[in-house]
């Protein structure tokens, strides 16, 4: 029985011992991971500062370049326009050219539609047949003999009752 019991025993320790070192393993993993999460971190910082500084100073000698103060050979900015070889007809292109002959090319459109003193003479799209025809009304239909118009509820009261009491 007591070398049963040693075995065993040593068993436990023995399974003990490897638990032990798997959590160590375990932390030890975490720990490099949190680590290198950090230096990640203070990496991807430094990266986006070091980029940061790089375009700040770009922007500070362009707008220098610019105002003249220093002469920079770094930059190569052509200030007159080079003749573009890929637009054709003068610089306007085809479809601007036909829009603006199907529709005008701009101009004022604040008072286009406005009558002047020709526009208000001009009477040649009157059409008297067209535009002096009687408005339609239940007294004009009354007028012209029209019946088409609906009874009042007291007359049609009376048909209702009317054919009541032929039935």
């Amino acid at each position: 029985k007591a070398v049963v019991s040693t075995q065993s025993t040593g068993r436990k320790v023995k399974e003990k011992l490897v638990s032990k070192q798997l959590v160590m393993e375990r932390t030890e993993k975490v720990s490099k991971m949190r680590k290198m999460k950090k230096l990640g971190k203070k990496v991807q910082q430094e990266v986006l500062k070091k980029r940061a500084d790089d375009k700040k100073a770009m922007l500070d000698s362009v707008k220098r370049v610019r105002k003249g103060h220093q002469p920079d050979d770094d930059f190569e900015i052509n200030t007159e326009p080079e003749p573009s070889t890929s637009q054709k007809g003068g610089g306007i292109n085809r479809k601007r050219k036909a829009k603006d002959a199907k529709y005008g090319s701009g101009g004022k459109k604040k008072f286009a539609r406005k009558n002047t003193a020709e526009s208000y003479k001009d009477v040649s799209s009157f059409s008297s047949r067209i535009h002096s025809k009687p408005k339609r009304s239940a007294k004009n239909d009354k007028r012209m003999g029209n019946k088409s118009q609906r009874p009042g509820k007291s007359k049609r009261a009376g048909m209702k009752n009317k054919q009541a009491s032929r039935k």
